[in-house]
């Protein structure tokens, strides 16, 4: 018999705050759909799912995205999401340059 496994996506995050000032927010680390699954809505729907359950809770949700990653920042603005701040020289590129 063969196994197979399928990992479709991947997503890394945490809950940071505070119980007695009941001040929580939520930071997305990684997020990570396989190529053959990708442009169908799979890493929208999981942000949707996330910001469900920190709206429960009273979360804010925070996360970098390469500002070369035209196709994820355009995904988070869809979703609402804005940009903050720039963080210069966070990533860097496969050339090892800052990806900025």
């Amino acid at each position: 018999a063969t196994a197979l496994m399928l990992c479709m996506f991947a997503v890394v995050g945490k809950a940071e705050g505070s119980v007695a000032r009941e001040e929580w927010h939520g930071h997305v680390a990684a997020l990570s759909v396989a190529p053959e699954f990708q442009r169908l809505g799979l890493a929208a729907k999981l942000m949707e799912l996330l910001e469900e359950i920190s709206e429960k809770v009273d979360f804010f949700v925070d996360l970098f995205v390469r500002v070369s990653n035209k196709v994820a920042v355009s995904m988070y603005k869809q979703l609402g999401y804005s940009v903050y701040c720039t963080v210069l020289k966070y990533y860097s590129a496969s050339s090892g340059e800052p990806d900025e």
